[in-house]
């Protein structure tokens, strides 16, 4: 019997059966992290909208290809004269966000070199210079990761998502026939099958919705490989249900001989076959979840922490004397560890200069810990150290918030947030293995005040989640804790961590407050 034969067979029979019974550098091309904050997506967008100026411009000189400009055009989106505001909403939809870093990575160059030949009478020097622009494997891959954990950590579903459904919230954005492929090929790399069906599942059905001749010609058609792709996720996924002892391994070596030998007729069949059974076998994966239980961090980042009482709101007028003519809208949020919120403490025109050290950004950055390197993207920062009138102030209203001693010209770091970026659980004093600036100096880190400059739709809340708090971003507003005792022990109920944005754009201003310091305000106690 031939390969094709046993695997639709495995396929049609088996599943719903075994279903019904049960670092830090300064930006450069050759070092460009797009992904990794609204910033270096807007600077992508700017790549993108330069190419498709070049060729607007060289359009009469197309020829035959003339038409094929606005095949291009179309697929990319392009709009002319879009505000800045326009852009910024556009990046910070993830959906849009990961399609821009998609197509420039993978199909700007074939592009290039599609219309290339036609120009005969312009430089292509500033077109070779932008192709060098695109984003590189490592930064599409953390594009997909990004996708990836909004789906997991807010439990969305892959149906919606690739509709432009994030959250119970219809946008008017969905991912392409081409973005659901790279989505699926990295859950099949990750080797889970069950999630890469569903990418290529919905790419199969797009297809079938949306033939392009032209896109095809130009960018290549990856029909054959999708559904061959799609066939071996469903047998491996299919295989670990119905034998679970049977390693993935061994399942993978199984399907990939098997779909070698098996003729591009027989693949047509089966699809065929598929295509037929698809509501039935949709409802069967569906089914069957093989979803662990979501961790603190998780359930915080959803919003489905049970909301703390006895927890008040007032105005601060006595921390420093200047309080009494002009006090701090003050807010509870736990009692202990003692954590709080202030309102309308950072204001618009200051919020324009923070963003203004965008320039000086880091080009996302992997922490250090205990020597070793965290490769997940966090954010683009930036140390504020320039002299400034705005820093000072901050930092002036950071000494009336708390009361604690420092120089108001010491440095703050300010940060923007990018496609599904996110900070895992950690602390913020030193104890955790994680470096820190003039620890020897100025003791640990006793105090952390993050100042939110940006209002977020959806996500980015900063969790605390052995406490169970859960803070959303507010545009003005301070959060401010302790990490350490009164005597300079940790407090490990400290540990917290960012959400990652499902939709907007986070930006924050932190400063960390050191320990010694502090040592004739804060006397040691036991």
């Amino acid at each position: 019997m031939r390969p094709c034969v046993s695997l639709l067979a495995f396929l049609l029979c088996l599943v719903p059966n075994v279903v019904e019974g049960d670092e830090d550098k300064l930006l450069d091309e050759r070092n460009e992290r797009y992904s990794s904050s609204t910033v270096g997506l807007l600077k992508l967008l700017k790549v993108e909208q330069q190419f498709a100026d070049i060729l607007i411009k060289y359009a009469e000189q197309l020829g035959e290809k003339s038409q094929s400009l606005q095949s291009y055009l179309s697929e990319v989106g392009h709009q002319l004269n879009r505000s800045p505001k326009e852009k910024e909403e556009y990046v910070s939809n993830p959906l849009n966000a990961f399609s821009l870093i998609r197509r420039t990575s993978e199909d700007l160059s074939k592009w290039y070199t599609y219309f290339k030949d036609a120009i005969h009478n312009g430089d292509l020097s500033v077109l070779d210079d932008i192709v060098k622009k695109v984003p590189n494997k490592i930064d599409l891959d953390s594009a997909i990761q990004g996708i990836q954990r909004i789906e997991r950590i807010y439990d969305l579903k892959i149906d919606d998502m690739a509709q432009g459904v994030l959250h119970d919230k219809q946008y008017n954005s969905q991912l392409s026939y081409r973005d659901l492929i790279a989505m699926g090929n990295m859950m099949y790399q990750q080797g889970d099958y069950q999630a890469s069906a569903k990418w290529y599942r919905i790419a199969c059905r797009r297809e079938l919705d949306d033939p392009d001749i032209l896109l095809n010609e130009v960018l290549g058609n990856p029909s054959e490989y999708l559904h061959r792709q799609y066939i071996k996720s469903l047998y491996i996924y299919a295989s670990s249900l119905s034998e679970p002892l049977k390693s993935a391994k061994e399942a993978f070596i199984t399907a990939e001989n098997a779909m070698a030998d098996t003729s591009q007729e027989d693949v047509d069949n089966l699809m065929f076959n598929l295509n037929n059974r698809e509501n039935d076998l949709v409802i069967k994966i569906q089914l069957y979840q093989t979803k662990k239980r979501p961790s603190n961090f998780e359930i915080g980042c959803r919003g489905l922490y049970r909301r703390k009482r006895n927890l008040m709101c007032r105005y601060n007028f006595t921390t420093t004397p200047f309080l009494r003519l002009a006090p701090l809208k003050f807010e509870e949020i736990n009692l202990d560890p003692y954590i709080a919120m202030y309102h309308d403490v950072l204001y618009d025109s200051e919020i324009e200069e923070l963003k203004g050290q965008s320039m000086n950004m880091g080009n996302g950055y992997a922490d250090k810990r205990n020597g070793t390197e965290i490769r997940d993207t966090v954010a683009r920062h930036a140390w504020w150290s320039d002299t400034s009138s705005v820093r000072e102030r901050i930092n002036q209203r950071i000494l009336d918030m708390t009361g604690f001693n420092f120089s108001k010209t010491e440095e703050i770091q300010v940060a923007n947030y990018g496609l599904g970026t996110y900070f895992k659980p950690h602390f913020d004093y030193t104890s955790d293995g994680f470096e820190t600036p003039d620890v020897n100096d100025l003791g640990d880190r006793l105090a952390s005040i993050i100042f939110y400059a940006s209002d977020v739709p959806q996500g980015g809340a900063t969790v605390f989640p052995d406490i169970k708090v859960s803070v959303l971003p507010r545009k003005g507003s301070s959060l401010f804790w302790f990490n350490l005792f009164d005597d300079g022990r940790p407090d490990e109920r400290s540990k917290h961590s960012v959400c990652p944005v499902i939709n907007g754009d986070r930006w924050t201003l932190t400063k960390w407050v050191h320990l010694f310091p502090q040592m004739f305000i804060m006397p040691c106690q036991p």
